[in-house]
């Protein structure tokens, strides 16, 4: 009996490894149309990617099923549903998932329960594809052989699984994958998604071991970014928004009226530009924004795809610690809640010496009919707080302010702000982001003001984190997806602060502070060795 179910095995194995991998290059050629990293299959594929798809479809192949459409094609669909998760993220964040973006999962959840809802969905498909695959070929069979077919197929996927984390594999995958360093997205279309995933799954794993090498480093971040002593202590007001995108930047729209709000050109510079800085995000990751305005470090993604992951508490080399030494208070007014890319602690290192997250607690109420803290109830908060610190403080202060208001799906409540705006798009989301815009440069320009009034010899530097996920096909951006808007005051003076990346904008607050422009050093080599050295300090091991 045993050995004519293995004459049937093999006798049919050809004929599904060929349908498998059928399936398989149909998705990957025709994935084209809805992803730049699908197309025509290369054959470096072949290498890694086609025979692991295909060692992984042998664990679902099941011989006794009659149903050829089960026997065959269900098989495919846990594959499949992986792969339009990779093209989901890839079109969202234009980068590859890795193992450390599993930890992040939970963030969707504030920002859009719907979204949640149809990944849970989508995700269904995996086990109920198993299920039915086991109940068709088991149906006729005894406990006994139910336990053999299914053990079997258990070993084997570990068996794979160890393979995988074996240095043997790990060696021979980083020698075939072929890394195109100036473009991920030819990296992963060259090599594959599932290929793409675990290199830089072992990047991430080789990159940890090196930062416990820096950790007995004498490298002094403070001294080679931020040399010289303050001698004009000034304030600073540090604003970052979600998504703070100018409409009028996307190509092709016409408005009824601007939707930049007039309250705000005075503020401009020339008192009608915008800068236009360079995020190290686009369409997500706002700490990684975060991280480079608060540290002067390149976010180079290297030990975790968020640096605030990584640290747990410890005192890190920091912009914001660097100030707490001359005599500054740094607080920083969240418009989330603490479970935020591991925030509590990211916030502890950087050095704040206080942190609210305006979603906890009672010290603030968020407007009814919002879904997420409107920047200008934000800002109202925010002003209040500056004018206390102001009366009963005698030091300066590094004032931190994080909006979430303008996050994906972009909701807006429209009988607080109602539609002034209209565009010549049928894209709704340009509407709600055009409508959006108008309402939040209103709400800054009010804030400015008030800033002025109380405190007119302050830095106030206003930026969005990066754009959103916004942009393809019919919808194009005049500049690259990473280039943001923001402006820079220093007093009442208005500064052009355009082609700085994010990082450089600590270095621009603090020679202000010192009165001398100092040099910094932008090697790749030597930025890598701060941030190895900066996230070293930040954790215990």
């Amino acid at each position: 009996m045993l050995q004519q179910e293995n004459k049937n095995y093999l006798k049919t194995l050809p004929t599904y490894l060929l349908v498998a991998s059928s399936i398989i290059g149909l998705y990957i050629e025709f994935s084209e149309y809805w992803t730049p990293i699908g197309g025509e299959a290369s054959l470096q594929l072949f290498k890694f990617e086609i025979p692991f798809l295909l060692t992984l479809s042998i664990i679902l192949f099941f011989p006794k099923i009659k149903i050829k459409t089960v026997k065959y094609v269900v098989p495919a669909i846990p594959i499949l549903v992986i792969y339009a998760f990779f093209d989901n993220f890839y079109g969202f964040l234009e980068r590859s998932p890795r193992p450390s973006d599993l930890q992040n999962f939970y963030t969707i959840f504030d920002f859009s329960p719907k979204m949640v809802s149809w990944i849970i969905l989508f995700s269904l498909l995996i086990p109920i594809a198993i299920i039915l695959l086991i109940y068709q070929s088991n149906k006729n069979c005894s406990p006994k052989a139910i336990i053999y077919s299914l053990s079997y197929r258990l070993f084997f996927l570990l068996a794979t699984v160890a393979i995988l984390s074996s240095d043997t594999f790990i060696k021979y995958h980083t020698k075939t994958y072929t890394y195109i360093n100036w473009s991920q997205e030819r990296t992963i279309r060259e090599n594959g998604r599932f290929s793409s995933f675990i290199f830089y799954g072992h990047q991430e794993k080789q990159n940890s071991l090196t930062l416990k090498k820096y950790m007995s480093s004498d490298i002094d971040i403070q001294s080679i970014l931020y040399p010289g002593s303050i001698t004009n202590p000034r304030n600073i007001h540090i604003i970052v928004l979600e998504s703070f995108i100018d409409p009028r930047l996307i190509n092709g729209l016409q408005f009824n009226r601007s939707p930049l709000a007039v309250e705000l050109l005075p503020h401009l510079y020339k008192k009608n530009s915008f800068s236009h800085v360079i995020s190290p995000a686009y369409g997500g990751g706002t700490a990684q924004a975060e991280f480079e305005l608060l540290t002067g470090i390149k976010a180079l993604a290297k030990i975790d795809s968020i640096e605030f992951n990584v640290m747990n508490g410890e005192k890190m080399s920091s912009f914001v610690d660097h100030l707490n030494q001359y005599g500054y208070k740094s607080i920083a007014t969240i418009a989330t809640g603490a479970g935020y890319f591991n925030s509590t602690q990211a916030y502890k290192s950087l050095g704040f010496d206080e942190v609210s997250f305006l979603e906890e607690g009672n010290h603030f109420k968020k407007r009814k009919g919002d879904a997420k803290i409107f920047d200008g109830d934000l800002l109202d908060h925010n002003i209040e707080k500056i004018k206390k610190s102001l009366q009963n403080e005698n030091t300066p202060i590094f004032n931190y302010v994080l909006g979430m208001y303008g996050h994906f799906p972009y909701k807006r409540n429209v009988s607080e702000r109602p539609d002034i705006i209209e565009v010549s798009h049928e894209d709704d989301r340009i509407k709600k982001i055009s409508n959006q815009f108008f309402y939040r440069t209103k709400a800054i320009a009010k804030y400015i003001n008030q800033l002025h009034s109380i405190d007119p010899n302050s830095v106030i530097y206003v930026t969005s984190d990066h754009l959103p996920p916004l942009f393809g096909d019919e919808i194009n951006y005049q500049f690259d997806k990473h280039i943001n808007i923001s402006f820079f005051i220093k007093g009442k003076t208005s500064i052009n602060v355009s082609g700085k990346r994010y990082f450089e904008i600590p270095w621009l607050i603090w020679d202000s502070l010192t009165g001398t422009k100092h040099k910094r050093p932008l090697q790749d080599n030597k930025m890598e060795e701060l941030y190895f050295k900066a996230l070293s300090e930040s954790v215990h091991l």
